[in-house]
Parts: C-alpha cells; structure tokens; sequence
C-alpha cells in the first residue's frame, strides 16, 4: 500500500457556500495543467450535485467524491 497524494493542489474551502465554492475551484483549474488533480474541501452539500453539472461542459472531470468528518472531498482532474 502506497501513502502517495492522488492531488496535486489543494483547496480549502470549507465554510463556503455554492456557488462561490465551484467559482473558485474553477479558477484554480484554469491555473493548472492538463491532468493535474485538484482536491476541493467543502462543508456545502450543494457541492455534490452542482460540481459535477457545473463540470459538464467543461474537459475537467470529477474523479472522486467522499464524505468525512463532516466535510466533502471531492478530487477534479484537469482535462
């Protein structure tokens, strides 16, 4: 078993509310390369539903989502 990030940035946004969660996400994808993954912290239910809509018509995906201690993880890769 290997302890390897499956990210390569990070983003906190924990007490944020959607839309403005998925605003700022979007923004830091448009600083990173193709194939990177960014992980989104959040406390917003919203995002589990609206992340992946958002990201339809977009080349970034939504990779993995979980729930845990109250907070959802959701990684994005860069398409």
């Amino acid at each position: 078993m290997t302890n390897e990030k499956q990210f390569d940035r990070t983003l906190d946004l924990r007490g944020w509310s959607c839309p403005w969660c998925i605003l700022k996400a979007k923004s830091w994808l448009k600083h990173m390369s193709s194939g990177q993954v960014l992980e989104v912290i959040s406390t917003d239910p919203q995002i589990q539903k609206n992340f992946p809509h958002v990201l339809e018509k977009s080349p970034d995906r939504v990779i993995k989502m979980d729930q845990k201690n109250g907070c959802y993880h959701v990684l994005v890769k860069r398409g």
